[in-house]
């Protein structure tokens, strides 16, 4: 899936547009959002997949920027004399480049490719046991597209398709 994300991204990025910019060079946009479809978890959600990117725009069309994704989960068993959990988290961080397409008004919609690096562990707890807490980490890659609709000069709404801390991400969107 990560792989076709990624040729899609630079597929799309050989189409050239030639409306006016929806994306400046200087321009600082921030996405902070809630994902969905949860690329790491399992029992119950802790805290739903969120989100925060930062895309600076190097020229009218290119971005480079940062990415942090959090998301948390537990699984509760109890019965049979038995009463523990596993408490999950994981996070990802990174850096993503963008190109952003001029296709309407207000809209702009870019993709991209990301590279990070991303942590996850692992709780046991039970209190009459001690187990150790294993932790995981690697680097990460991704493609990803995605438009974002301003309602006025700083604020709007994006949704984000692509592999992150989510398959799906939504939320607000500033710009500075």
């Amino acid at each position: 899936m990560r792989k076709v994300l990624f040729v899609l991204a630079f597929a799309l990025i050989g189409f050239n547009y030639s409306a006016q910019a929806q994306f400046d060079k200087g321009q600082v946009d921030a996405n902070i959002g809630i994902g969905l479809g949860a690329t790491f978890a399992t029992g119950t959600l802790d805290m739903p997949p969120v989100s925060l990117a930062l895309d600076f725009g190097v020229s009218d069309n290119l971005s480079i920027g940062d990415y942090l994704g959090y998301s948390a989960s537990k699984d509760d068993f109890s019965g049979f004399g038995a009463n523990y959990s596993w408490k999950y988290t994981y996070m990802i961080a990174g850096a993503r480049g963008a190109y952003h397409f001029d296709l309407a008004d207000q809209l702009d919609t870019y993709a991209g490719v990301m590279l990070g690096y991303n942590i996850a562990s692992v709780k046991y707890d039970d209190p009459g046991a001690s187990l150790a807490s294993p932790k995981a980490g690697g680097i990460a890659y991704a493609g990803f597209a995605g438009a974002r609709y301003h309602f006025g000069d700083n604020f709007g709404i994006y949704a984000e398709l692509g592999y992150g801390i989510a398959l799906l991400n939504a939320g607000l969107t500033l710009k500075f």
